[in-house]
């Protein structure tokens, strides 16, 4: 769900802590209280959710009179003018999502409001004098503090979600989620600037390039490819597994746990590999500009891959982290098969660890997945790179091949 509407010119970016608690070990007592709070605010949200969708003025008014048997603190979630709104984007909806009927209490992280950080202990007010202490780890308040200061001197809104569900009733899940809005930054002179070019694209996982230019000459940095975890791994430990619910040992945990390791919803993985091109954008650009680029394909090209949720999942990751550091980004696709210098069809040769795309007609040839880089280098109107990016071990026929029918671009030839 959305919160406020969003100013023109400006974007939000947010940071997300979770932290997980048992129901076992809280006080009998508040937790009760905690679950009865969820019932009226779930019963009430639900009421003011469809009566925005279907426009019944009445039915929002009749929502808002029961919201008053919730503490005050909690009634911001139906206040428009409030930071924590929570319907912000009904009316635009296409359809129902079903968060909807399972929402949160959110309320701003503030001494007066109905959650609070006091020392190392997250304390959720519960209404009636009553409240719910609940012990904050050390790490989780060393992250909290070394996101504010990523963004600092802007402000940080901070919101609580504190998150219980019948179906699930062992644990209560307590999200601190970081806003900050900042204005919409401009495109920097590509001249100057460190360009990273990222490409999901890729039968491999994640492929980035770090470049800069002065305008006379393009000097790639660094050309990192970030793998998924180890898929061959994962398959042969459900081999094992359906192997031995074959022979009737612990079938039904066998079978489940085979189901498990065939699958790889990275998304860990994906936070984790765009956490790091960005720290090594920071490290690279040593005070420059940053322009970044994300070619993520086009869902129909790789539907049926077994990285499909994987790769498309980083669009999402990177907007957020674009907009939560100010950088200037775009998310445009560029050719991998078509020649950067001539605009001929490439033609593929495939080696033990790489795909060369190369040229008969010109004579350029690099890794494939290297290939869209240079397409937006020559949009942004910079020189060309040298190629290929990277050594490349070619075949002796393709070198051959190379030599004797083709002339490098940009030699006297």
């Amino acid at each position: 769900m959305g919160g406020k509407k969003r100013k023109r010119g400006v974007v939000e970016g947010f940071r997300v802590l979770t932290l997980l608690y048992y129901v076992s070990e809280l006080p009998a007592g508040a937790f009760q209280r905690l679950v009865e709070l969820f019932r009226v605010h779930r019963a009430v949200a639900a009421l003011y959710f469809w009566s925005k969708r279907l426009k019944l003025d009445e039915g929002v008014g009749l929502a808002l009179e029961r919201a008053r048997q919730l503490p005050s603190y909690y009634r911001h979630a139906f206040d428009e003018r409030s930071q924590v709104y929570q319907f912000g984007e009904v009316e635009r909806m296409g359809r129902p999502r079903k968060i909807v009927l399972k929402l949160p209490l959110a309320d701003a992280l503030h001494y007066h409001c109905g959650c609070y950080i006091e020392d190392n202990t997250l304390v959720v007010r519960l209404g009636g004098r009553e409240r719910l202490e609940l012990p904050l780890p050390e790490r989780a308040l060393k992250w909290l503090q070394e996101k504010e200061r990523e963004v600092a001197p802007l402000k940080v809104t901070k919101i609580v979600r504190v998150q219980w569900r019948e179906d699930r009733p062992e644990h209560l899940k307590v999200q601190i989620v970081l806003r900050v809005e900042r204005k919409k930054p401009e495109m920097p002179d590509p001249k100057g600037a460190l360009l990273v070019y990222v490409d999901a694209n890729s039968d491999y996982g994640i492929v980035a390039v770090y470049a800069v230019s002065d305008g006379s000459e393009t000097r790639v940095l660094e050309t990192p490819k970030l793998r998924p975890p180890n898929r061959g791994r994962r398959l042969k430990a459900a081999a094992k597994r359906q192997a031995a619910a074959a022979y009737g040992h612990k079938r039904g945990i066998n079978l489940a746990l085979a189901r498990l390791s065939t699958r790889l919803r990275a998304r860990g993985w994906v936070k984790a590999a765009a956490a790091r091109i960005f720290k090594k954008a920071f490290q690279r650009a040593s005070g420059r500009s940053l322009i970044m680029n994300f070619d993520i394909p086009d869902p129909e090209s790789i539907k049926g891959s077994y990285l499909q949720k994987t790769l498309l999942s980083l669009e999402k990751v990177a907007k957020n982290l674009v907009n939560w550091f100010g950088v200037y980004a775009t998310f445009e696709c560029y050719p991998s098969t078509v020649c950067p210098y001539c605009g001929s069809k490439l033609k593929i040769a495939y080696t033990r660890r790489t795909r060369v795309a190369y040229c008969t007609k010109c004579g350029f040839y690099d890794d494939r997945d290297y290939v869209p880089f240079y397409h937006w280098v020559k949009e942004l109107g910079l020189p060309m790179p040298k190629w290929p990016l990277r050594k490349l071990q070619l075949p002796e026929e393709l070198r051959r091949k190379l030599l004797i029918n083709s002339v490098r671009p940009g030699s006297p030839g």
